[in-house]
């Protein structure tokens, strides 16, 4: 069996990934903003104490809202790593389809 293409407006899920493909595009993103390399990122550092302020939470959350996900800068910035952001991503889909997104 084939995986057809997704429909137009909707991401293809990675049937592979897992949280730790989450937590690095969320690196990514969240490396962006800052202009820093996502290596710099450790998955446990707080990020408001590796210089993430209120501004770049609100980029990081236009930036998944605009992959259509659900975000909020309260979720984000109450636990501001990027473990707790993958766990809260990951509440109600899979890795596969918030990688696709992200992607």
């Amino acid at each position: 069996m084939t995986n057809s293409p997704a429909a137009p407006g909707t991401a293809a899920a990675v049937p592979d990934a897992g949280p730790q493909d989450v937590t690095a595009a969320l690196a990514r993103i969240t490396a962006g903003v800052m202009k820093v390399e996502p290596e710099d990122l450790a998955p446990d550092a707080n990020l408001v104490h590796c210089g993430l302020g209120s501004l770049e939470i609100m980029r990081v959350v236009g930036a998944l809202r605009r992959a259509g996900i659900a975000a909020g800068v309260r979720e984000l910035a109450t636990e501001p790593t990027l473990e707790a952001w993958t766990r809260h991503l990951l509440e109600g889909q899979s890795a596969a389809e918030v990688t696709a997104r992200l992607a």
